[in-house]
Formats: C-alpha cells, structure tokens, sequence
C-alpha cells in the first residue's frame, strides 16, 4: 500500500509557485507521491518501464509548467489532474509505437496548427538537451547555480547559502561569471 502524502494540493501549489527550496521540495513531493503511477500505467499502456519514465518525467514538467502558469484550475485533485496527463501521454507513446502506415501522396499535405506546435516542440527539446550538454562543459558551481537561478527560481541570498558563499552579492558575481562561460561556449 503506498503512503499518503502529508502534504495537501495547496501546499504542493504555492511550493510550486514560490520557487526556490519551496519548488524543490514540493518537486520531490510530488515525484515520491506519483511515482506509485509509473508501474500501473506502463502495465495499461503496454510500455516499457523504461519508456514510462521518461514520460513520467515528462508529465510532471508538465504538470509543474501548468501550475505555475496558473492553468490549473483546482477543478480535481492534483493527483487526478496528474494521471490524466501521464495516462494520455504514455497512450500518445503508445499509438505512435504501434502505428507504421505510411501514406504516398503527389504533394505535400498541408501542416495544421497542431503539428506546427509539435515540431516547435521538438526543436524547444533539442535546444533544452544542447544546453544540458553546455551546462556540462562549463562545470560546477557553475551548471548548480545556473539551474538554481534559472529553473528552480532561488534568489541570490538561497543561491550563496546553497553553494557556500558569504553573500548575495558573491553569488551575483558568480551567475554573471558563469553567464559569460556559457554565451562563449554556445557561440
């Protein structure tokens, strides 16, 4: 039987909104009360376990986008609002696993709105693994504060405790230090 989260959906939402340590610990708690998902899911959808991961993954980015973007709208439990978009996720995997038609045509159809979103998508994704890779190169401190800064949303003074500097002015120093690397390397 999987343990109840003591945390409520409105905890978990400011956390996520607030950014910072808040954002990573409601992070955590969302992934440790969700997990319990991954195996139900892949086993529905005929997925590798492997396979639902990443889109559990996936899922809960997108969930996390959603709720800061104040989209979620309170309507069901965050649970709920979770496995909906696990589940189709993982049946869009699903479908595009299994589906191997091939249609010829003279000319080109025309692109929908929709697949214009999706190819955006893609290159968004691929641009986001390009600068993991550069993060990479330029290292610590240097990947922690960026990340922190950039996707966690901690302010300088969290950022200087977290890597163990005496203020936030250090750390401001550092980000831009750090910024300078990462311009250079993506030119």
């Amino acid at each position: 039987m999987q343990k109840l989260s003591t945390w409520s959906d409105d905890k978990i939402i400011e956390g996520l909104v607030a950014g910072g340590t808040s954002k990573e610990e409601a992070v955590n708690q969302v992934m440790n009360d969700f997990i319990h998902y991954l195996p139900k899911v892949a086993k529905k959808t005929g997925l590798k376990r492997e396979e639902a991961l990443d889109i559990f993954t996936d899922a809960i980015m997108d969930m996390i986008d959603q709720i800061v973007a104040l989209k979620f709208k309170g309507e069901s439990k965050l649970s709920t609002y979770f496995y909906k978009i696990f589940y189709f996720k993982c049946v869009d995997l699903f479908r595009k696993n299994t589906t191997n038609q091939i249609e010829y045509r003279e000319k080109l159809p025309e692109v929908s709105d929709a697949s214009l979103i999706a190819v955006k998508k893609i290159e968004i994704e691929e641009e986001i693994n390009q600068l993991y890779k550069y993060l990479d190169q330029i290292g610590e401190p240097c990947k922690q504060i960026l990340l922190d800064w950039g996707f966690w949303g901690y302010n300088m003074s969290e950022i200087a405790k977290r890597i163990g500097l005496e203020n936030s002015t250090q750390a401001k120093d550092r980000k831009y230090k750090c910024l300078q690397k990462l311009r250079k390397l993506m030119q």
